[in-house]
């Protein structure tokens, strides 16, 4: 699942394609998406781009992403690769903080997890569609980024960072991944940046 949101974040604008103008589905009733704000994401993907297969730096200047703009690219453009178990994300940027709210479809998810252990005896009184929030402090050097997590909260109850770590680690295994996604361990920085910088309603990615 991405890390349940928060590593999507990051990971999802390592995305290079976006849907033609002509193929896209209607834009969501929910306030805030727009396709001019997703195309702005867009454009900067497109720029860098051409700018590394030319073998030139990513960008020679610091490249902003409001709040908007990253919640749009996400929620319209990849709406495709987010994982089928979530549902409706927004991310909040604040300083050196990021936020992720969204829906978490359980009974998929379930279905991931082993018969026995910590992560089934939890979710066994949860059921259905629930809210799940998430917030931490974000640190970032050496074309590096982790969130050290400060909240995790499921259908209201809240979570200790070693049980959501054991979901998502259950939750993400695949051939390609046998032991998952561990939320915990560093993600690279997209566009070859070197790190990132959050301020309220915007992420501030520098190469130099």
């Amino acid at each position: 699942m991405r890390g349940l949101a928060l590593g999507f974040a990051l990971l999802a604008l390592q995305a290079a394609d976006v849907p033609p103008v002509d193929t896209r589905p209607p834009a969501p009733t929910r306030p805030g998406l727009s396709w001019e704000e997703a195309d702005t994401v867009a454009r900067h993907l497109r720029r860098i781009g051409r700018r590394l297969r030319s073998g030139r730096p990513a960008s020679k200047d610091t490249i902003v992403v409001t709040e908007r703009e990253l919640n749009s690219f996400v929620n319209l453009s990849l709406a495709e690769e987010i994982p089928p178990e979530l549902s409706d994300l927004e991310f909040q940027l604040g300083q050196d903080h990021l936020g992720a709210r969204g829906l978490v479809d359980l009974d998929r998810l379930r279905d991931k997890l082993p018969v026995e252990g910590p992560a089934p005896s939890f979710l066994s009184m949860l059921s259905g569609t629930v809210p799940v929030e998430l917030g931490g402090r974000l640190v970032s050097a050496d074309g590096l980024a982790r969130v050290e997590l400060e909240t995790i909260v499921i259908g209201g109850l809240s979570v200790p960072p070693s049980l959501l770590a054991q979901i998502v680690s259950f939750a993400t295994r695949n051939e390609e991944r046998p032991e998952g996604i561990d939320i915990a361990a560093p993600i690279a920085l997209p566009w070859t940046a070197k790190s990132v910088r959050l301020e309220p309603d915007r992420a501030l990615f520098d190469f130099y």
